[in-house]
């Protein structure tokens, strides 16, 4: 049986978060009444809001809202200093939503995707 909701994929490499992913509607409600949705979208822009604007971060992002997408990366030219205040921002947001997913599992999983440093020059 596949996974109908919304899913949220967070990027860590060397133990460190550097981007997420959250797509799929959480089909909680009809569109407009969909609580779930709606605070998971809020979560996820917010955390967008808070790299680009506050910490100036270098990030690279995409938001489709007709396929109910948000993906966003540190980009390499962050600085140690940046990657370092984005932990807070991201660790902010995965806690957040897996406190939905806990109230909403059936509407919202997380998945952690360990990835590998590039060693390619």
């Amino acid at each position: 049986m596949s996974f109908r909701g919304t899913t949220a994929t967070f990027y860590r490499r060397s133990g460190a978060y550097d981007g997420y992913r959250v797509e799929g509607h959480t089909g909680y409600a009809h569109a407009g009444a969909d609580i779930v949705c709606a605070a998971v979208s809020a979560l996820a822009q917010t955390t967008l809001n808070g790299l680009e604007n506050v910490l100036r971060a270098p990030v690279h992002s995409r938001v489709d809202e007709r396929m109910a997408l948000i993906e966003v990366e540190l980009k390499p030219e962050a600085t140690a200093q940046q990657r370092s205040q984005a932990q807070l921002l991201l660790v902010t947001l995965l806690e957040g939503l897996q406190a939905i997913g806990r109230g909403y599992p059936r509407n919202v999983r997380i998945i952690i995707e360990e990835r590998r440093e590039n060693t390619c020059s």
